[in-house]
């Protein structure tokens, strides 16, 4: 159709790309305006598809009407840097004034999401939980693309529990796609399978891997961990710092729990300690019968109080 329109009125590729203002595919609500063209297969592209796969949905409308991906993210922050990811992509979205303010799910043009079916040979079943995988053409991409499609997933599935990241998917063949990509970069790597039906892949390498994510930031703002990164920020931070007061670990987490109650995440802060390293000494002290538990706070976790000794 395009290549008769341009025959037609003597017009090349690089005119057309020029001069158009949006486009959409037929009977698709949402349009890209100010279209980025032409379309370029950036590392945020191929971090699109993880999303996808992660959390995001395939919508199947049928009687004729071409599927489409959404994405849902409860996080204001993560969903912002997923509408950004699009938009450095593909141009800008047109979308009512307040939808991202008023719904946790966003749907992505359908225009756009055919493509990434047709780039990488996918269809509606790609991104189903239980059986999906990285498309080969992944592996075969320069490390930029490999570890932005890493990130992506680690946004999604993955947290940041002190000296490691821990993904956590139902789907182990996807979980050895993410190990073998983690191979590509040299990470030290672990999968278990739980009793749960869930399958653990442990990436133990946070400095070389927080390096690399950095080098990618610095070109592509857009893939930011947000929060996540924080985390493995914190961690570097301990791990780096001189381990003169490690001997008096004991008093000092005395001394902060006379004052008040603390769980052990509270004292790993306070401490500058690892939180495996506080839970540790928790145990220590509990064996000891010199602290107890005082209350349990949310989510669950359990604050700590000293023990008060009998006259």
């Amino acid at each position: 159709m395009i290549s008769k329109v341009l025959n037609k009125y003597n017009l090349s590729n690089e005119t057309l790309q020029c001069n158009v203002v949006a486009y959409k595919i037929r009977r698709g609500k949402n349009y890209i305006e100010k279209p980025i063209l032409p379309i370029v297969i950036t590392p945020i592209f191929d971090m699109l598809i993880a999303h996808h796969i992660a959390d995001g949905t395939v919508v199947n409308p049928k009687n004729g009407r071409k599927p489409y991906f959404s994405y849902r993210q409860y996080d204001q922050n993560y969903k912002k840097l997923y509408l950004t990811k699009i938009e450095s992509v593909f141009g800008r979205l047109n979308y009512q004034k307040d939808y991202f303010e008023n719904t946790t799910e966003v749907y992505f043009p359908v225009v756009v999401s055919e493509l990434m079916f047709k780039l990488y040979d996918l269809n509606v079943n790609s991104f189903k939980s239980e059986i999906a995988r990285i498309p080969p053409k992944i592996f075969a991409k320069s490390w930029k693309h490999k570890l932005a499609f890493l990130i992506g997933m680690i946004i999604d599935e993955g947290h940041v529990d002190s000296t490691l990241i821990v993904v956590r998917l139902k789907n182990l063949l996807l979980v050895k796609d993410l190990q073998r990509l983690c191979n590509d970069f040299g990470y030290d790597t672990r999968v278990t399978e739980g009793k749960d039906g869930m399958v653990n892949l442990y990436l133990k390498s946070l400095s070389k891997f927080y390096k690399d994510y950095n080098q990618l930031l610095n070109e592509y703002p857009e893939v930011s961990l947000g929060k996540k990164e924080d985390k493995i920020k914190e961690f570097i931070g301990r791990l780096n710092k001189p381990r003169l007061y490690l001997p008096g670990n004991i008093e000092k987490v005395l001394k902060e729990l006379s004052k008040e109650s603390l769980s052990a995440n509270d004292i790993a802060k306070k401490l500058g300690m690892t939180r495996q390293g506080a839970r540790y000494l928790i145990r220590k002290l509990e064996a000891e019968r010199k602290i107890k538990v005082g209350s349990i706070a949310k989510f669950g976790n359990w604050k700590y109080v000293v023990r008060k000794t009998k006259c």
